[in-house]
């Protein structure tokens, strides 16, 4: 780990992430039915929730370490819109040098839309490499 005290340093406070999700991948499409209403998947809200935990720590990704998330969980308590503003409030721990735990909140027209968890783990890509290829 680069720096562990600086890491350390981002606990203790909730991040406020504001975006539009216009990924049409990220859209609830199990039936036509479904996809034309133009709901977030649960899958999209986790890729949003993971990707906005990702930007507060990619800066610590050096020298071969990655970080990748290794538990997740995610309850979808109302439908959201795509293409339609959501908040994400988002605090981290640092379980130790290794583990990172992320929970939080989705938000869309001040309506709770998700609460999750989840945690990323920092592995070194030759652990990744060898992992794959035995």
């Amino acid at each position: 780990m680069r720096d562990l005290e600086k890491l350390r340093a981002l606990t203790g406070r909730m991040y406020t992430f504001s975006l539009t999700p216009d990924d049409v991948s990220l859209r609830w499409s199990e039936n036509y039915d479904g996809e034309i209403l133009g709901l977030l998947s649960t899958s999209g809200l986790l890729k949003i929730v993971h990707g906005c935990g990702y930007s507060l720590i990619s800066e610590f990704e050096v020298d071969g370490l990655v970080s990748v998330v290794c538990e997740t969980s995610l309850r979808h308590l109302s439908p959201a819109k795509i293409f339609e503003e959501i908040t994400v409030n988002i605090d981290l721990t640092v379980l130790d040098g290794v583990n990172i735990k992320f929970s939080g909140t989705v938000f869309q027209n001040e309506v709770l839309r998700a609460s999750f968890e989840f945690v990323r783990r920092f592995v070194s890509l030759d652990f990744l490499r060898r992992s794959v290829s035995a």
